[in-house]
């Protein structure tokens, strides 16, 4: 496990546009998470990117790479984990929004939750109920609830083939992602393959994260519509 062959084929995928860009025209981001699985022989590294995708669905959107991949790049956009409690569909016939985002009765990754925002909470996140939208939904969940959001270990081994041999070895939600660069010119990226190469995760540098929804907003839908 040369941490030279890890960022080359981080690099090769992200060449491909076949890797997370937080900041997508078809994707608006609301919270991510990168783990990193291994054993003596082989890696893994998994993207959870959690958000509203260009079907208006909120959505997981898995990413895999690693010498224990069956296959690599974006494997999966789980587009269900947050629905209705009652089942009914979250857009009318018009495709009006029809959640109140003052009153939450929702399934979310199978588990029901209840909640009464106040409107002040959705405002201290720089979130606006007029209009209210799917991806204000997620990001207000993401606030309260995004450990609900995630896939534990049995659920991502069912989307992913993940075996019982690889051990979670690093998870992080913040950290500092490429913004145009290769992810082998990026300091986390780089320090990352060094400790899977190594089985050592303190050499890791996650300082400067910018993984939080609010530093890729440019390019949500909401603005593609107002420009």
């Amino acid at each position: 496990m040369k941490a030279s062959l890890i960022l080359k084929t981080l690099d090769k995928y992200a060449e491909d546009y076949n890797f997370p860009v937080l900041d997508s025209f078809n994707f608006d981001l609301a919270q991510c998470r990168l783990s990193v699985y291994r054993n003596t022989d082989e890696w893994l590294i998994v993207f959870e990117i959690v958000g509203v995708n260009a079907n208006l669905y909120i959505a997981n959107d898995l990413f895999v790479y690693g010498s224990a991949a069956k296959q690599q790049g974006i494997i999966i956009s789980i587009d269900d984990i947050v629905s209705s409690e009652n089942g009914e569909d979250l857009f009318d016939d018009d495709g009006e929004f029809l959640v109140d985002p003052l009153h939450l009765n929702l399934m979310v990754n199978g588990e029901s939750l209840y909640l009464k925002p106040e409107a002040a909470e959705y405002n201290n996140l720089n979130l606006s109920i007029e209009p209210f939208t799917p991806t204000k939904l997620i990001r207000y969940l993401s606030s309260v609830h995004r450990e609900k959001l995630w896939l534990d270990r049995e659920m991502l081994s069912k989307e992913i083939e993940l075996s019982d041999e690889l051990k979670l070895f690093y998870q992080i939600e913040e950290w500092a992602h490429p913004d145009e660069e290769k992810p082998s010119e990026n300091k986390f990226f780089q320090s990352l393959a060094k400790a899977i190469e190594l089985n050592d995760s303190t050499v890791i540098d996650s300082r400067n994260s910018n993984t939080h929804w609010s530093n890729w907003v440019w390019s949500d839908f909401e603005k593609q519509e107002e420009n």
